[in-house]
């Protein structure tokens, strides 16, 4: 008994040694806002809203306030996902990523700016996963002092709608801390479900929703009796509380063919059934639920399931041999005469928005990009460095149309407001670019020649049986 009082003692003592220790080597301002840190997510905030469409954010009532959080987002467009929790609230949170893009000296000064501390895999060599333990030292002086820290659970991001298998560190550095602190910190774990309309396409829609909170307490007794045991049970948790966030294909043999089938079938299954009056949340809950119905067609029809892959599979041939996509389809399909000549003469009026939007944004715009798509091998990082490089070549650029254009014609006072609408010319030269292709597409159906019309006609009608298809044969 007296045995194992005095090893408690010792551990309670070597803990306030370690905390010590470990708050000397990170300063005692560990834990106050960064100015610099918040002008620059200003600045990041800004170029985020412009490379998207529409950011929906939902459950940010979920967030607690004045206790330690620790953020679980899923990982599927690599750096682009902790831009999505970044902008999206108000903390300035620190992220764990993994420890090989440390590699250069600048790097570490850049990263440890943002906020971005190391943590160690086994493939990065096993004599250096000693050093999460300071990692994870820092950490917990963090949430004692109720700041907010974030990793990804499923430690590497997919590229696809589907969850890889959860790790144990968001699990072991909660649980721990709350250990450390007899239970009594009031830690809690944020699910966080990322969803984009596409991965790489500049002006995709982006949903972040911010799930219920998961405390703790329940964990208490497992983990004194049981610490692995309950570093599972809490992975586990995670997992199951993150799974409504996302959509989720299981299929890893038809993953594409499901990915198709809620492209084509999804606004027409927001269309019948009613979830919120949110319309991006709407599309994301109707989209998840043809997922999980079509997913209970494959297993309990496959035969059936097999008819409609081979009828998906025909319609896209037809595109393929038409040399068309199914957007052009979507577009011919809603057009109208009237409506069609009105969006022509509207193209008209706003041609030179277009021409001045295109002649200062096109070259930071496509260079980069084509530069990025010749040397970049894994594709999902496409939009992350897309938008690194935007990020510095778009201020440089626009200073030099400001110094050799606008400066020499137009005086500071004129010239400066000039330069800051530049961007938002930019925007609005990407959509119309957008608005003329579906315009044209839809001229071009309306007024082309009789068998140009007939072909598209055909797999209009082609698509609208698949849409009706899908969504009967999965009992939507």
């Amino acid at each position: 008994m007296f045995a194992t009082l005095k090893n408690k003692l010792t551990s309670a003592k070597n803990n306030i040694k370690r905390r010590a220790a470990v708050k000397k080597r990170n300063g005692k301002n560990m834990n106050k806002r960064s100015i610099s840190y918040e002008l620059v997510r200003i600045y990041v905030r800004f170029a985020f809203w412009l490379t998207h469409s529409r950011i929906t954010v939902s459950g940010k009532k979920n967030i607690p306030t004045n206790v330690p959080v620790i953020f679980a987002p899923n990982h599927q467009n690599a750096l682009m996902d902790p831009l999505a929790l970044v902008c999206t609230n108000k903390l300035q949170t620190v992220w764990l990523a993994r420890a090989d893009i440390f590699r250069s000296k600048i790097a570490r000064s850049i990263l440890s700016f943002l906020k971005i501390w190391p943590i160690y895999r086994i493939r990065d060599g096993k004599e250096n996963l000693a050093n999460n333990e300071e990692i994870f030292d820092k950490v917990t002086q963090l949430l004692e002092a109720k700041q907010s820290v974030a990793l990804f659970p499923e430690a590497a991001h997919s590229g696809r709608r589907q969850m890889q298998p959860h790790k144990k560190a968001i699990p072991r550095i909660a649980l721990e801390t709350e250990s450390k602190n007899k239970f009594d910190l009031g830690l809690q774990i944020v699910p966080v479900g990322i969803t984009y309309s596409h991965y790489w396409n500049f002006n995709r829609s982006l949903l972040v929703q911010y799930g219920e909170p998961i405390t703790l307490n329940n964990f208490w007794f497992d983990y004194e009796m049981n610490p692995q045991k309950a570093m599972l049970d809490l992975r586990d948790l995670i997992y199951e509380k993150l799974c409504p966030l996302v959509i989720e294909i299981s299929s890893q043999k038809y993953y594409s063919e499901y990915e198709a089938m809620r492209q084509l079938a999804g606004k027409a299954a927001a269309k019948r059934k009613f979830f919120t009056k949110k319309k991006a949340l709407q599309q994301f809950l109707s989209e998840k639920e043809l997922i999980a119905k079509l997913e209970t067609l494959e297993n309990e029809s496959p035969r059936t399931f097999s008819e409609l892959i081979t009828q998906l599979d025909g319609y896209e041939y037809s595109l393929k041999e038409n040399k068309l996509t199914d957007a052009h389809i979507e577009n011919a399909h809603e057009a109208g005469k009237f409506k069609t000549i009105l969006k022509i003469v509207l193209a008209v009026v706003t041609l030179p928005v277009f021409v001045l939007g295109l002649a200062f944004n096109a070259i930071p715009f496509y260079v980069p990009r084509a530069l990025v798509k010749r040397k970049v091998k894994d594709k999902i990082f496409t939009s992350s460095f897309n938008y690194v490089l935007g990020l510095i070549i778009f201020p440089v650029f626009y200073l030099l149309v400001y110094l050799l254009v606008l400066q020499p014609r137009f005086s500071f006072r004129i010239g400066v407001p000039l330069v800051f609408l530049l961007p938002f010319l930019g925007k609005a030269a990407y959509m119309l670019l957008q608005f003329y292709k579906n315009t044209f597409q839809e001229s071009k159906y309306l007024f082309w020649t009789k068998d140009y019309k007939a072909k598209t006609e055909k797999l209009i009608e082609e698509r609208w049986i698949l849409i009706e298809t899908i969504l009967e044969k999965a009992n939507f």
